[in-house]
């Protein structure tokens, strides 16, 4: 029998198996293999050779495609070559940074001025390990008295290391080293070897102002995340002339583990024979892993965007991103968004990783060093420290014993990590909202024995006390509060004192006829009696504002709270971050019932059936 000649040839398959048939296919409608036995072991093994060939090429072709575009690359090589395409060069490690103050007496003579060289050497310590810190820059002080005092003085930890290199056609410019902190990079460029002058470059990112005759260097970074510099052409930045001397110096940092150090001591050389004593300003703070590759597929496109100008509030975001590493969540909003609205400024509340807020050193980099000259020249950017919303999560959860081997201890450490872990991945951010029945889910998620949960939430607002000062505080928490039109402790406060009453005083709401508005009242309990002081302040439900007008408060009662809180029943289980505001469950307020549900063992006994036991995280 005539067999009909297949020369149609399928490229729609890519699996295995697919491409074998499709092989075996085509070689059955050939005259030549017509009388073949395909299944046979020998014609099997070519087909096998010859599919996994093709599968293989398929495979390593689509995974070469998806490294040619930031979105699908997984190599950091790759990411960081898309992102410098379209001009974005991704943060390095930096440097734990503290402030000092630095006082030196008793020298062997009395010089008008004092000076502390670049580089010199301080330690401190941080869960047992020593970390070395140091000056950046030549520090100098003037004679007063027989003292010299050297105020807020700027100090990294790392490592200061040194590299040179002369100048040719073929010459790469590399720091061969991790972990450099890219902001403690300097160059000089001298003559030649026996030149004594030298010519300072600093690191530029903006070439639009730059001429032949600017003295700048670029960073890009390469394989194995080292950095490489890079040199005008005489007509963007000057050039580099073949015997030129290049000298980089640079530090390398332990990142973040120096972060919180306080207590420094001095091990550099001797200054005049001197005692030197170290106060510090300001504890280590913003040290911070080179930027991971989330980060740099989220920044790259938006930076490129923005044009290196802080226009709109997405700009703001991403240019700090982009040049402040100890940012964890960034909020931006407008002046007219404000309340009260404050035109012309635009606001922004960062969340750094490694403290509550920002120190004042950061701050003024933020504004004198990152947004200046970035931002538009009628809008003023204004810092606003973050504030928390904490919620205090109560959790009854009912499980059946007969569906597990863990205890109920067991089943509680389950529940709390669960929470956490919810805290961690979705709050702690601008963009975070808390939702209810998200956690509750993966409660009754979080073991095969659990049945149903009750879970609750409360608003636990810190409030910053004046003391012994008749001060308004306003709070606004962005989230509605509470209301069915009857007293019903929608709003309490931990205990405090006033002047002229030996009491424990309160605070609880008190709604209007309207359901909407209310008050506060201050009380104080004896004999389980409360006592009411006086009414005061507004309280508006729907928006969330409340306001304490004329509150004078002379101490906390400490065996409730070291802080001051105001404690809110919201009128949502869902809780939003606004404006300054972010959203995050601590540790501390997550409260978990466990309790044995019988009836669902089989005992219908009636209530005894339950067995309650309460713990508190």
């Amino acid at each position: 029998m005539a067999h009909k000649t297949n020369r149609k040839i399928s490229t729609t398959e890519l699996d295995f198996d697919a491409i074998k048939s499709n092989l075996k296919t085509y070689l059955q409608g050939q005259t030549q293999f017509s009388d073949y036995d395909f299944e046979g072991s020998s014609l099997s093994v070519l087909l096998d050779i010859l599919a996994y060939n093709t599968h293989y090429n398929a495979l390593y072709t689509n995974l070469a495609v998806n490294e040619s575009f930031l979105d699908s690359a997984s190599k950091r090589s790759s990411i960081v070559s898309r992102a410098k395409e379209i001009g974005y060069i991704p943060h390095s490690a930096t440097s734990a940074t503290a402030k000092v103050n630095i006082v030196v007496s008793n020298t062997s003579s009395t010089p008008a001025t004092l000076t502390i060289p670049v580089y010199q050497p301080f330690q401190a310590t941080v869960d047992g390990t020593t970390y070395n810190f140091y000056n950046t820059s030549d520090e100098v002080a003037t004679l007063d008295g027989s003292t010299y005092t050297f105020t807020n003085v700027e100090i990294k930890e790392g490592t200061p290391l040194q590299f040179k290199y002369e100048a040719s056609d073929n010459t790469r410019y590399f720091i061969p080293n991790n972990n450099v902190d890219l902001s403690t990079v300097k160059v000089r460029v001298q003559e030649n070897a026996s030149s004594t002058t030298f010519e300072t470059f600093v690191r530029d990112e903006d070439i639009l102002e730059l001429d032949g005759e600017s003295k700048v260097f670029f960073v890009k970074e390469i394989d194995n995340q080292l950095y490489e510099l890079e040199f005008g052409n005489d007509i963007v930045g000057k050039g580099i002339a073949n015997g030129n001397i290049v000298t980089i110096d640079y530090m390398t940092t332990n990142k973040d583990e120096a972060n919180g150090a306080r207590l420094f001591s001095y091990n550099g050389a001797t200054l005049l024979g001197g005692t030197l004593a170290v106060s510090t300003v300001l504890s280590a703070s913003g040290g911070s892993d080179i930027e991971d590759i989330e980060s740099i597929r989220y920044n790259a496109p938006r930076y490129y965007t923005s044009q290196n100008r802080a226009v709109t509030v997405e700009d703001y975001k991403t240019i700090i991103y982009k040049s402040f590493s100890e940012a964890q969540s960034i909020n931006v909003w407008g002046g007219e968004d404000n309340i009260p609205p404050q035109y012309g400024k635009v606001f922004i509340a960062i969340k750094p990783k490694s403290t509550d807020v920002l120190t004042a050193s950061q701050k003024d980099v933020l504004i004198n060093e990152i947004l200046k000259n970035k931002n538009v020249v009628s809008i003023t950017p204004e810092l606003v420290d973050p504030t928390y919303i904490n919620l205090e999560v109560t959790s009854t959860v009912y499980y059946n014993p007969n569906l597990t081997t863990r205890s109920l201890s067991d089943i509680k450490a389950l529940i709390i990590t669960e929470i956490n872990d919810y805290n961690d991945d979705h709050l702690e951010s601008y963009d975070g909202i808390f939702k209810h029945s998200n956690l509750s889910r993966l409660i009754d998620t979080a073991e095969d024995s659990i049945l149903s949960n009750i879970t609750t939430i409360k608003l636990h607002r810190e409030v910053e006390v004046n003391y012994n000062t008749n001060v308004t505080y306003e709070i606004n928490l962005g989230n509605p509060i509470y209301h069915s039109g009857v007293p019903e402790q929608s709003i309490s406060s931990h205990g405090f004192y006033i002047a002229g009453n030996s009491n424990i005083m309160y605070l609880e709401d008190l709604p209007d006829s309207d359901a909407n508005t209310g008050v506060l009242r201050m009380y104080y309990i004896n004999n389980d009696v409360k006592t009411y002081v006086r009414t005061f302040g507004t309280i508006n439900y729907d928006t969330g504002s409340i306001t304490m007008n004329e509150l004078q408060i002379s101490g906390l009662d400490l065996t409730d709270s070291p802080v001051f809180e105001l404690i809110v029943k919201p009128q949502s289980n869902d809780v939003v971050s606004i404006r300054n505001q972010l959203v995050q469950i601590p540790p501390e307020n997550v409260i978990v019932n466990v309790i044995a549900d019988k009836v669902a063992m089989g005992d219908q006994a009636g209530n005894s059936n339950y067995i309650f036991t309460s713990s508190r995280n």
